[in-house]
């Protein structure tokens, strides 16, 4: 279940992520756009956790 709720969130997160983007480029405020790549980010960071715990 745990790996299911993870795959979700990070549709959630990049749906979220790409809503923000187009916002930003929609309206012109920058504000979404950096809170684009802060999901982003926190998107890949989480990601990348998930990868090393299953390797070591």
């Amino acid at each position: 279940m745990r790996l299911i709720y993870r795959v979700l969130l990070s549709i959630v997160v990049i749906i979220a992520a790409l809503l923000c983007y187009s916002a930003g480029n929609m309206t012109g405020v920058t504000m979404f756009i950096v809170l684009g790549f802060m999901l982003e980010f926190a998107l890949w960071f989480g990601l990348g956790k998930i990868f090393r715990r299953r390797a070591s």
